[in-house]
């Protein structure tokens, strides 16, 4: 059984050092077991009978000295960068921590009784929005300075914010920390998640041009403001002769699977019906792809919102060196599932048990997310400044 507390390195050059003081309990499986009461049908007495089991297992990673190319992790929806602009305006810049992660199974129909389904979510501990802070903004310090050392000026927060049309974006947006929680597709496509949302330097988080099919389905609200951030962004970027860009740092801290599948036996008159589950937890911290993104407004300095360009990170980069340790927490389905799950997620918000927990220490996490958001932002800044945009 999986201990408390146990410590694991998730250091991507090592993937399987682990400290578990001379023992494997990480890897050995979680049971819980779920049994329902009889049920009366017809002639016959169905019992349905839940069980399900969940793991940690540690997920295959580049090597840490695995050189990362523009080209493998970068797309560009349009070429040629930013132009022959050598000045830009850091409109938002937000880092996205994916804070709870869930997914949800179906074992199949049971009759009357209709599909039988679970959930498990894993809940990152220990981060908070005072944290998030930090490395928000350290990254964006980051950002700054390499654009700088790319021969790139950027537009001071104090002239950013006497722009008239930067000051309706920033009513436009959405204040900072922001918590989101998201369910989306269906049946093994599931995926819920509880998001934390946090800027750097009081600026608004911008989610136009940003949101994504699953990290981010949703933009707060802000569709419903969409022409003061669609144009008042390309307005603002003529009169400050400097293209906006809004900066999106998504990090998630696991990967999960699972599978149900049910099964039938009849002894006599009863008929014994059994739904059972299996998940698995891989912890896999990394920037993600397509969650983690650069989207410029005003690239041609024309005021036409048409004038625009997005770079996406398109594969997964790891976060190296980060010190975890795993818990079990309230089992399998302690959020509900099916309609009644969702509706009971829906009330409780972003504060409710999950099925396993992955603690962090604070210094180590500021450290190494900055270190892998570094090297991610390096990427998207010799991708805007390269000569061909790639």
């Amino acid at each position: 059984m999986l201990k408390p507390r146990r410590k694991f390195s998730a250091d991507i050059a090592d993937p399987l050092c682990i400290d578990t003081n001379g023992s494997n309990d990480l890897l050995e499986p979680l049971f819980d077991t779920h049994e329902a009461p009889m049920l009366k049908f017809s002639k016959a007495t169905v019992a349905l009978a839940f069980s399900a089991f969940a793991t940690f297992a540690f997920a295959q990673t580049p090597p840490s000295d695995q050189a990362l190319s523009v080209a493998d992790y970068v797309k560009a929806q349009e070429s040629g960068g930013l132009g022959a602009n050598k000045r830009v305006a850091i409109s938002s810049f937000f880092i996205q921590f994916v804070r709870d992660q869930g997914i949800e199974r179906s074992a199949g129909s049971f009759g009357m009784f209709q599909a039988q389904s679970a959930t498990y979510f894993t809940q990152t501990r220990g981060v908070d929005a005072a944290l998030l802070q930090t490395v928000a903004d350290k990254l964006y310090d980051g950002f700054v300075a390499d654009l700088k050392a790319a021969g790139i000026e950027v537009v001071p927060q104090s002239e950013l914010d006497a722009n008239a049309n930067f000051q309706e974006i920033r009513k436009a947006g959405t204040a900072s920390p922001f918590i989101d929680n998201i369910e989306t597709g269906v049946r093994k496509d599931k995926h819920m998640a509880v998001n934390m949302l946090v800027s750097a330097k009081g600026l608004p988080i911008i989610l136009n041009g940003l949101i994504d099919k699953k990290w981010l389905p949703g933009d707060g609200g802000q569709s419903l403001r969409g022409m003061t951030l669609v144009l008042g962004s390309a307005t603002a970027a003529k009169t400050l002769q400097a293209p906006l860009l809004a900066v999106r740092m998504t990090v998630s801290m696991i990967e999960q699977k699972g599978k149900g599948w049910g099964s039938s036996a009849q002894y006599g008159n009863m008929i014994l019906k059994s739904a059972s589950w299996e998940f698995e937890t891989d912890p896999l911290p990394r920037f993600v792809e397509d969650g983690t993104a650069i989207f410029v407004n005003g690239v041609n300095l024309s005021g036409l919102p048409s004038s625009r360009n997005l770079f996406t990170l398109t594969k997964a980069v790891p976060v190296r060196g980060l010190e975890l340790s795993g818990v079990k927490g309230e089992g399998t389905n302690a959020r509900g599932s099916g309609l009644l799950g969702a509706l009971g997620r829906a009330a409780q918000g972003a504060d409710a048990p999950a099925d396993a927990y992955i603690d962090i220490q604070p210094a180590n996490f500021t450290a190494q997310i900055t270190q892998g958001g570094l090297q991610v932002l390096g990427l998207f800044v010799k991708a805007m400044t390269a000569p061909d945009g790639k």
